[in-house]
Order: structure tokens, then sequence, then C-alpha cells
């Protein structure tokens, strides 16, 4: 008798347990037929406490598992090697709640992803993320792959749409986990998501829902060749049109699929068909569908025409999600990869796609994603032959090189698992790998979850991970010289403890007013790295004796990092600086490193959406560039001009547009970072669609130097509108919040809707009365479209009794850049953020007006109606430092009645020393100290603003 599976009967029944070989194999396999393996066992709970009971049972027994939803995955991520157990979700497909007012769905991850859509499609509203699987794939293989679909080109993939998981880690702990847009902490939730079941399993998740377009345009045009279509795809980007589809068939697939069921009507002597989808609001949708069209033809488009109807709209859609299945009409068998390359290389990828094809002498259909640059090749070959066999592997793996080199990835959606964990060292070094194992360990410390998927086989899970500091030669002789010139008394830090305040050099005021440096042993060897004129005394009364270093190139950087790390110096990464003392107070501080010498503004392509530059860049400079493009960076954090990219992104904060247009985590692709031991890593890459290796990006967005110095970004762009106009409203606080949330409820789609305080309303140059708030309501888009939004608002403020002054500003962009601008031009403030769910921000506000009312009525404010962030900024009380602690207590306690948390973002140290300022982290938070223990051992970079970086069980 095996143990192990009466054990796992005794928790789910007999009937739920899968041990005999014959019920096995179908679980030998996923969607990818070409690995098997059989699993030791099938368990199927129903729900989390059994899901962590199981966990615990094979943890004892120190036996592997792969978790499984429908099976459709095409990367073989749901093999079971070596004989582990599959955990299967697939009779988890419960949906536990749906909020409405929030547009939140709380499902168990066994639903099926078309399911929700039904569940809530009577409310007018649905969820985006829309593989091609999407009658059959589960929520949870959604989250495992970070699934895309058709849609994702403008509303983004599953990470983008997931809120909140609950998720049982491999010894059974149940955590429950957020992105950090709404938590304190890490962006667990950003990380776990696409990690292909190696962290642990999700058994719920909270989806973010969206109103279903009032308008939707869906245009077929057929070209004579690829090529066409292709540069077709590239000029419909460059040109401004955010379609929320643009899918391309070749001929190979357009001949498979009309002689299949899934038959739409295409023309059977073209090469290629481009599908183009465009949703919003009825008022301009016909003028984009036109440019649409005009390009096309222009691009030598032989037809090109709308949808008769919504019949023929689902027909068209039908035959390009039939794809897949249709290519069983062209060979017995078929490999299908999944690459992603940048759209502007789109025709000489797609060329050299057909160029190995005919080398290996195989057939090659072409459909993918063409928008994300996304391919989707399918090898077609006979499996009774070893000789094709053979040639399909290498046409792929050619296949998969030609992408990389064009700077693309070798998956935009499938996921990595087990069939292409070889290819990863195309893209990431091994550095960048171990970094991605040290996350790994903090997730699954056991090594249990899902082993031999993503990182190559002989790295394993768990492996060892030297930490070697070593310098480039170059400046490995500039330290060695400066060492060698200070004497017998040179300074030995690396002697001296991890927390130990480390005496750099005096600072004496320079007839400049500048604080020059009489420099110690320690200071002289950052002259060699960086140059006299970059190392200076930082000025800030809150961080003394502290020396700021300011490295003009990445690989600078790198070598000031190791040489902090051979001395256990504390280290502070640091922009503009203007959040330097944000979080908890620092456990220790000795150097600064400031980015803003790296400067450069490194590429932008317009065709395919995506720039590069530095960490030192300013959000205002980066967008004044992109701006000859007719693209920007849609954020708007706190910033007056001064904020670094770097720090944009390592705050991760968003401001009053955040709901047009979302947040920091939401638009960075790729990053390099330096760790604490001077290595240099990257994270993502320059394609709008990745999910190779584990998503890094979104645990450095919002880690607040805790865990890297971000040195290097690429962003994915919008294009600038063409039109912008805001609505002003003043009135009661309670009247203009009813009126908001109509608004909000009209889902005319505002960029920005926010409520202002009269003190804030003052600094942005509008006036109110006394008691009055303001509400500023944002439009950006075409001008048909625009002028549409902009009437109906007007229409639905002056219906609401207690509303006066109702005005619109054209060339509003002066007035939000002000709004920006407050929170950092506000000198000795308190200042806190909360975040609850939108239907609960006029309550929470009102009980905050019923016990403080002076915050309210006299304090600087400003709440987000459709996003649920509010900021308050305060003046301290600086002899009451006990009694402004109780009352933060209190409104971090109110938040958390409404559903939502409370950050300090700035304050007294009276009061940072005796109240949390990111608030309670429950759950998660040993995997959090897990996460700093292993980027961070030694624990100098920012020591305290997060997390301790001791371990934790």
């Amino acid at each position: 008798m095996d143990n192990l599976i009466e054990n796992l009967r005794a928790i789910v029944g007999r009937e739920a347990v899968l041990s005999e070989p014959s019920e096995l194999l179908v679980y030998e396999c996923d969607g990818l037929p070409q690995h098997k393996y059989l699993p030791r066992a099938v368990v199927f709970p129903t729900s989390t406490e059994q899901t962590a009971a199981v966990m615990r049972v094979l943890a004892d027994a120190g036996v592997p598992f792969t978790p499984r939803g429908a099976g459709t995955g095409l990367s073989g991520g749901a093999l079971a090697l070596s004989r582990g157990v599959v955990i299967e979700l697939a009779r988890m497909r419960k949906v536990l709640s749906i909020d409405a007012g929030n547009r939140t769905a709380t499902v168990q991850t066994g639903v099926v992803n078309a399911h929700v859509s039904k569940a809530v499609a009577h409310l007018g509203l649905h969820y985006v993320p829309d593989p091609s699987s999407q009658g059959s794939c589960t929520i949870g293989g959604n989250l495992a792959e970070n699934a895309g679909g058709i849609h994702c080109l403008k509303y983004g993939t599953t990470t983008d749409h997931v809120i909140g998981a609950r998720v049982v880690l491999a010894g059974g702990e149940i955590v429950d986990l957020g992105s950090n847009e709404g938590t304190a902490g890490y962006d667990l939730l950003g990380v776990f998501v696409g990690s292909e079941g190696t962290f642990g399993i999700a058994t719920e998740a909270t989806l973010r829902l969206v109103p279903v377009p009032p308008a939707v345009r869906t245009l077929l045009a057929e070209f004579p060749e690829v090529d066409d279509a292709s540069h077709a795809v590239s000029a419909i980007i460059a040109a401004g049109v955010m379609p929320a589809a643009l899918e391309m068939m070749d001929s190979e697939i357009i001949r498979a699929v009309e002689a299949s069921v899934f038959a739409a009507g295409l023309s059977l002597d073209i090469g290629a068909a481009l599908l183009v989808e465009l949703d919003g609001i009825e008022a301009g949708i016909d003028d984009e569908a036109e440019r649409v069209k005009s390009i096309c033809l222009e691009y030598r488009a032989r037809t090109c025409r709308l949808a008769r109807d919504e019949k023929e709209r689902k027909t068209l859609w039908a035959a390009r999600k039939g794809a897949f299945g249709a290519v069983g009409r062209i060979a017995p068998d078929s490999m299908i990869q999944d690459a992603v390359v940048p759209r502007s290389r789109l025709p000489e990828v797609l060329a050299a796609s057909y160029g190995i094809a005919k080398k290996y002498e195989l057939r090659l259909a072409n459909v993918f994603h063409a928008g994300d640059g996304n391919l989707h090749p399918f090898i077609c070959f006979d499996s009774r032959s070893a000789e094709q066999v053979r040639r399909v592997k290498e046409a792929g793996r050619e296949l998969m090189e030609t992408c990389v080199a064009a700077g693309g990835t070798i998956t935009g959606e499938h996921g990595v698992g087990f069939d292409k964990r070889d290819y990863l060292p195309l893209i990431f070094s091994d550095d960048d790998m171990d970094t991605m194992l040290g996350v790994r360990a903090a997730f699954d410390p056991l090594g249990l979850c899902n082993p031999g998927k993503i990182i190559p086989m002989l790295r394993g899970c768990g492996e060892a991970r030297a930490v070697t500091l070593t310098a480039s030669p170059a400046i490995a002789k500039q330290l060695s010289e400066a060492s060698s010139s200070l004497g017998p008394r040179a300074s030995r830090p690396h002697e001296r403890g991890a927390n130990t305040q480390v005496d750099l050099g005096a600072g004496k005021a320079a007839g400049n007013g500048r604080q020059r440096l009489e420099p110690d042993d320690a200071a002289k060897r950052l002259f060699a790295i960086v140059g006299e004129a970059n190392v200076s005394v930082f000025p800030s009364p809150r961080l003394p004796a502290l020396l700021s270093v300011a490295p003009q190139s990445i690989e600078q950087a790198s070598e000031v990092m190791k040489h902090a790390a051979r001395g256990s110096w504390s280290v502070v990464p640091s922009g503009s600086a203007s959040w330097l003392n944000a979080g908890n107070p620092l456990s220790s501080a000795n150097v600064v490193i400031n980015t803003l010498g790296l400067n450069q503004v490194l590429d932008h392509e317009p065709a395919d959406l995506v720039a590069s530059a530095q960490a030192g860049v300013t959000l205002q400079t980066f967008n004044q560039t992109l701006s000859a493009g007719g693209q920007w960076l849609p954020l708007d954090p706190p910033d007056d001009g001064r904020s670094t990219l770097g720090g944009v992104v390592a705050t991760g904060m968003a401001g009053a547009q955040k709901c047009g247009y979302g947040m920091p985590r939401n638009f960075v692709i790729g990053m390099r970072v330096v760790l604490p031991d001077g290595k240099i890593v990257k994270a993502g890459g320059r394609v709008v669609k990745n999910v190779a290796g584990y998503d890094l990006c979104k645990l450095f967005t919002g880690s607040y130097g805790t865990l890297g110095l971000i040195v290097e970004l690429t962003f994915k762009l919008r294009p600038v509108p063409a039109k912008e106009v805001s609505v002003l409203a003043r009135g009661s606080l309670e009247a203009i919040v009813r009126v908001a949330q109509s608004v909000h409820e009209a889902r005319l789609f505002p960029a920005g809707l926010e409520l202002v305080s009269r003190a804030l309303g003052h600094r942005i140059g509008v006036e109110m009365a006394d008691n009055d708030v303001l509400l500023l309501t944002r439009f950006a888009g075409i001008e048909k479209t625009v002028s549409y939004q902009v009437e109906r608002a007007i229409t639905h403020l002056r219906g609401e009794a207690g509303v006066a002054e109702i005005e619109t500003v054209s060339n509003d962009r002066n007035l939000w850049s002000l709004l920006a601008a407050a929170p950092m031009q506000l000198d000795e403030i308190v200042s806190w953020r909360a975040t609850v769910p939108t239907t609960r921000v006029s309550g929470f506000l009102g009980r905050v007006n019923e016990k403080y009312p002076v915050t309210i009525s006299k304090s600087i404010w400003q709440a987000g109606i459709a996003d649920g962030r509010i900021r308050v900024m305060e003046e301290p009380k600086l002899t009451r430092a006990a009694e402004e602690s109780s009352r933060l207590t209190h409104l971090r306690t109110l938040a958390e009645s409404f559903g939502g948390s409370l950050v300090i973002e700035s304050a007294m140290d009276e009061i940072k020393t005796t109240l949390d300022a990111w608030g309670p982290r429950a759950s998660s938070d040993n995997v959090m100290k897990r996460i700093k223990h292993e980027l961070d051992p030694q624990g100098i970079l920012s020591p305290g603003r997060f997390v301790s970086a001791k371990r934790a069980t």
C-alpha cells in the first residue's frame, strides 16, 4: 500500500485521488504532446484549505508537485517530472463573489476564463484577457502563464487584471498577495503571476472587470503578401491608433481555416489577412476605422472592409481563434512556437522564418498577434519520421535565435515551462538567472514547487549562489593604486559590522557654498571609481555624515556597489532625492548613490511604442523627447519636474490620472539593476509582451531602493492624445462626491476623475468658496470623442443639486502638472495616502470629515473617485507627536475598516519611530523578508525602510 496515496485520500476523499496507470495517462502531458511524464498521482482538492492540507502532506514526504488547470498549456509546464504529484484544480470552479460597484470578481482558480465574462455580462462588464483557449483554459492557468490573448494590445495581459490572489506555498502556508497598488510592501502578486507554478498554487483570485465597450468596429484587410501586411501593422501603430486587437494569418493558415468548421469566407489567393478591432465610445470610432482603412490600402491591401454586423464579427474572430485546431489539415503534427519581436522588425523576421522552413524542408504556417509582435509559427511535420522530428527541433531553435537577435524574446504568452528552459540563456545571463532562483527560493524554500521548469535543469532550484565581488580590470587597477597610496593607515571597511556608521570624510564649507570634502581612505577609493568631482557631502539634516556618489556610467555604479558591499556600508539609492525619507527611518546610512549622472535617453522606436532610458533621466525630459514621435509615457506621479524615471519606478506611485492610464508597474517592460553585490542584472526585455523567466520588473517597481539600484529602464508607451479637455465643477463635499460617482458610472472613460480640496485648488490656481471642493474630470483622445465626453459630463454635473460654477479648460496640461507638483512643494508636512474600494471613497471621506473636520476643510488633499486613491498633506503639530501618532493610527484603522490600507509618506521622526509607515503586511510578511534576504543578504540597501534582511521562517 502506498501510504502517501492513502494520506491524500484521507484529505480529499477516495474518488478525488487518481493513482492507477490507466487513470494517469491523460495527465502525462499538457497541450504540447511532444513531452510526456507519468505522475505518481493526481489529487483534486475543492478548497484552499484542502489544497494546503495536501501540500503539507507532500512537504512532509518530500514529494514535489505540479499544479494543473485545464491542461491547455503549450510549454510542458504542467508535467510532473520525477514522478511528482499533480494537484488538479479543475474542481475548484466557484465564482465566489461579484462586486459590480467596484468592478471586481473573486473566483476559485479552476473557473474557466470565458465563464467569468458570462457571469458578469448582465452587468455590462467583462474580464479582458482572452487567450484563444478561453473556452476551456482556467484562471489559475492564466495566472501561472500570465496569459494574454487577442485584446491585450490595448488592455494588457493577466497581470494587469488580477488585483489579488490567495496562494498556498509548498509547506501549506496560506498567504494573500496583492500588487503594491493598494497594499504595503513588494509587488508579490506581480512577480507571482507568470511564475508557472514554481512559487506556489493560487487557489482564489480577485479579478478586475471593465465595462463592455459601447462601440466596436472590426475590419478585415486582405494583402497580396505577408510583408505588406507587416508594414501596415507598424504604420497603424506609428500613426497613433491604438487598436484593441491587431491579428494576422498567412496564406497557409487561411487555407486551413477555410477548409474547417471555422470558415469565414476569407479569400484563398491572398498572402495574408489582417484583423483589426477598434473599440470605445461611438463618437469618433468610425473616423478611426477610416484611418486604419486608408493605412491598409496605402500598404497595398487588396480590400479592407468593416464586418457587416455582430454575426460576421464573431465569425471572423472564430476563424482566428480556430486556427490552432485547423492546422491539423496541413500535417499530422505541428510544433507551435511562441516568440515576440519588436513590431518594426516583423517583416524581416517573418521573411527569415519562411527561409528557415525552406532550409529544413518543412512547411510553416503563421498566425500571430501582430500588434504585439507575438509570433505563433506552426512547424508542420509527421512525428512518425525521426528525420523530420530532428529537423523540426533544429528549425525551432534557429527560429528562437533569430527572434532574440532581432531584439525579441522566446515566449510572449505560452511560458518557458519544460519545453523552452534550455532557451532561457539566449536572453538571460547566469547572474540574471541566479537572481530569479533567489526569488524562487524565497517563495519555495523547500524546492518542491513544479521543479525542473523555467530555469535550465543543470542550475537546479536551490543551487548555492555564491557572491563574488570582482572589479573590472581598469577600475581594479585604479582602486589598487589608490589603496597603495594611502600607506599603512589605510582603512579596512570590510572588517566593520553591517550596521556600523562609517566615517567617510569630513565636510568643510567651500567658497561656492558647496561642502568640500576632506577625504579619508574610503572617500579616496570612491574618487578612484567615479572621480573626485562626483563625490560630495549629501546635503540633508536628516541623513548626516553621508557621502553622495554620482556614478557617470552603469559600470561605475556597479563598482561603487561592490566597494560598499566589501565594507558592509549601508547604501541609499537616490534620484532627485524627493522621497529619500519615505517609509520607516533607516537603521543606518553611509553612502547615497545618486543616479543623476545616468541621464541618457537611449532609444525610441515609434513603430514599436517602446523607449529606453537611463534611470537618472527625468520624466519631464523623457516625455519631451518622446513627443517628437507623437508618444508619451502616461504617468503623473508626484512630480515638480525633478522626478527621475528611476525614482518614479522605485516608488511605484501613481497620480491623478491612474484611472485612465495605470501605474508604473503597468508600463515597465524591462530594466537593468545593480544588485547589492555589484552584479548588473537584467529583468524583462524590450518587447511589450514577454513571459520568459520571472517578472522581476514588478518586484523592483515600488521597492524603494531596498532590493537593488535601478539604472536603466524600458517602457511601453501610448500615443499622445489629439485633444485633452478638463471639466471643473465646484460644490459641497457631499454634492461633488455624488456627481463624481455619477460621471464614473456613466462609463465615459475619463483619464482623470479627481476630488481636490479648497487648499489644493488654490495652489493650482482654482479659487473656491469656503467648505467647497473641486471635481476635475479630464478627457483625452481624438477630437470627436472628447467633445462627446465633455458634453455628456457637463449634463451629469448640471443635473446635480449643490454643484455650481461648471467650466471647461482646454490646453489643460499646466493644470494637471500643478496638481502633480503640489506634494513636492510642501516642506515639513505629515503626508499619508490611503487606498479603499472605489465605492467606499465617499464613505471614508465622510468619516474622516466627522472625526477630523479640519483635515477636510483646511488641509491639502486629493482623492481619485474612480480608483480609490486618497492623499492628504497636513502641517505637523510639532509639540504633539504622540497625539499625531494616535490620530494616524486611528485613520489607518478607519481605512482598514473600509477594506483599504494607509501608508504614511512623510512625518516627523518621532512619529515614524513609534508607528510603522507601511502598516500591517499580514500573511505575506515572511515572503517579503525572505526576498530581502535572498537579494540583499548583508542588508546594506536602505536598511529598515521596508523589511529586515533577517531570514524569515
